[in-house]
Protein backbone atom coordinates (compact mmCIF):
# COMPACT_ATOMS: atom_id res chain seq x y z
CA UNK A 1 0.00 0.00 0.00
CA UNK A 2 1.36 2.98 -1.08
CA UNK A 3 0.59 6.48 1.38
CA UNK A 4 0.81 9.72 -0.80
CA UNK A 5 0.32 12.59 0.96
CA UNK A 6 1.23 16.70 0.16
CA UNK A 7 1.43 19.45 2.26
CA UNK A 8 1.50 23.08 0.69
CA UNK A 9 5.30 24.16 -0.35
CA UNK A 10 6.36 27.62 0.81
CA UNK A 11 5.34 30.59 -1.32
CA UNK A 12 2.62 28.92 -2.54
CA UNK A 13 4.44 25.93 -4.74
CA UNK A 14 3.59 22.71 -5.63
CA UNK A 15 2.45 20.83 -2.59
CA UNK A 16 5.45 18.23 -1.07
CA UNK A 17 4.93 14.83 -1.55
CA UNK A 18 5.21 12.76 1.45
CA UNK A 19 5.42 9.01 1.03
CA UNK A 20 6.59 6.05 -0.63
CA UNK A 21 6.76 6.65 -4.06
CA UNK A 22 8.69 4.28 -6.45
CA UNK A 23 10.84 5.74 -9.32
CA UNK A 24 11.76 4.03 -12.10
CA UNK A 25 15.63 4.14 -13.74
CA UNK A 26 16.75 6.92 -11.69
CA UNK A 27 19.78 6.04 -10.01
CA UNK A 28 20.21 7.45 -5.94
CA UNK A 29 23.25 9.68 -6.39
CA UNK A 30 20.35 11.33 -8.90
CA UNK A 31 18.12 11.75 -6.46
CA UNK A 32 20.22 13.38 -4.09
CA UNK A 33 21.46 15.79 -6.97
CA UNK A 34 17.65 16.64 -7.68
CA UNK A 35 16.58 16.76 -3.92
CA UNK A 36 19.38 19.24 -3.40
CA UNK A 37 18.69 21.50 -5.85
CA UNK A 38 15.14 22.00 -5.59
CA UNK A 39 16.28 22.24 -1.27
CA UNK A 40 18.10 25.43 -2.09
CA UNK A 41 15.39 27.03 -4.90
CA UNK A 42 12.81 26.70 -1.37
CA UNK A 43 11.93 29.67 0.76
CA UNK A 44 10.90 29.88 4.03
CA UNK A 45 7.34 28.75 4.53
CA UNK A 46 4.68 32.04 4.73
CA UNK A 47 2.45 33.00 8.51
CA UNK A 48 0.02 31.40 6.00
CA UNK A 49 1.46 28.55 4.44
CA UNK A 50 2.24 27.39 7.93
CA UNK A 51 -1.22 28.39 9.33
CA UNK A 52 -2.53 26.03 6.41
CA UNK A 53 -0.07 23.24 7.01
CA UNK A 54 -0.89 23.03 10.61
CA UNK A 55 -4.57 22.79 9.72
CA UNK A 56 -3.79 20.09 7.19
CA UNK A 57 -1.44 17.91 9.57
CA UNK A 58 -4.29 18.21 12.26
CA UNK A 59 -6.66 16.61 10.28
CA UNK A 60 -4.32 14.21 8.73
CA UNK A 61 -3.36 12.62 12.29
CA UNK A 62 -7.62 13.03 13.24
CA UNK A 63 -7.86 10.40 10.19
CA UNK A 64 -5.00 8.09 11.45
CA UNK A 65 -3.02 9.25 8.19
CA UNK A 66 -0.30 10.66 10.52
CA UNK A 67 1.36 8.43 13.57
CA UNK A 68 0.88 11.27 16.36
CA UNK A 69 4.39 11.60 16.97
CA UNK A 70 4.63 12.39 13.38
CA UNK A 71 2.06 15.07 13.56
CA UNK A 72 3.68 16.69 16.45
CA UNK A 73 7.33 16.60 15.10
CA UNK A 74 5.53 18.59 11.73
CA UNK A 75 3.15 20.95 13.72
CA UNK A 76 6.74 22.19 16.01
CA UNK A 77 8.45 22.88 13.05
CA UNK A 78 6.08 25.43 11.66
CA UNK A 79 5.33 26.84 14.78
CA UNK A 80 8.88 27.37 14.87
CA UNK A 81 8.29 29.13 11.82
CA UNK A 82 5.95 30.99 12.75
CA UNK A 83 7.35 32.33 16.08
CA UNK A 84 10.16 33.34 13.88
CA UNK A 85 8.00 35.51 11.53
CA UNK A 86 6.56 37.44 14.65
CA UNK A 87 10.07 37.61 16.26
CA UNK A 88 11.31 39.88 12.48
CA UNK A 89 7.50 41.35 13.03
CA UNK A 90 8.57 43.17 16.43
CA UNK A 91 11.90 43.72 15.09
CA UNK A 92 10.66 45.75 12.17
CA UNK A 93 8.27 47.30 14.73
CA UNK A 94 11.57 48.20 16.93
CA UNK A 95 13.44 50.44 14.05
CA UNK A 96 13.89 53.28 13.05
CA UNK A 97 11.25 54.98 10.24
CA UNK A 98 13.14 56.19 7.29
CA UNK A 99 11.91 59.21 8.10
CA UNK A 100 13.29 59.71 11.50
CA UNK A 101 16.41 58.16 9.74
CA UNK A 102 16.64 61.25 7.55
CA UNK A 103 15.91 63.55 9.87
CA UNK A 104 18.47 62.65 12.42
CA UNK A 105 20.91 62.54 9.47
CA UNK A 106 20.13 65.81 8.43
CA UNK A 107 20.52 67.22 11.53
CA UNK A 108 24.01 65.70 12.46
CA UNK A 109 25.55 63.29 9.58
CA UNK A 110 28.40 61.92 11.77
CA UNK A 111 25.30 59.97 13.63
CA UNK A 112 26.04 57.54 10.33
CA UNK A 113 28.73 55.76 12.10
CA UNK A 114 26.41 54.82 15.43
CA UNK A 115 23.41 54.36 13.39
CA UNK A 116 24.66 52.49 11.01
CA UNK A 117 24.54 48.82 12.69
CA UNK A 118 21.07 49.66 13.64
CA UNK A 119 19.32 50.57 10.04
CA UNK A 120 17.98 47.80 7.45
CA UNK A 121 19.85 47.53 4.11
CA UNK A 122 17.03 49.49 2.76
CA UNK A 123 17.56 52.08 4.53
CA UNK A 124 21.07 52.26 4.43
CA UNK A 125 21.04 52.23 0.31
CA UNK A 126 18.18 55.38 1.05
CA UNK A 127 20.49 57.31 2.95
CA UNK A 128 23.20 56.75 0.43
CA UNK A 129 20.55 57.37 -2.58
CA UNK A 130 19.95 60.37 0.10
CA UNK A 131 23.04 61.63 0.16
CA UNK A 132 23.99 61.70 -3.68
CA UNK A 133 20.49 63.33 -4.56
CA UNK A 134 21.81 66.54 -2.11
CA UNK A 135 24.75 66.40 -3.58
CA UNK A 136 23.66 67.23 -7.00
CA UNK A 137 20.99 69.07 -6.14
Amino acid sequence: MSTNLSLPGPGGAEPEKIGNEQTSGEDHGERARRHHQHSQKRAIPSEADCLSAIAQVAGLAAMGLLKPGQANAVRNAYRDILMHHKAKAKEVEKSLSNSDVLDLLRTDPKLLDLLAPLLTGEQLDMVMNAGSEDADG
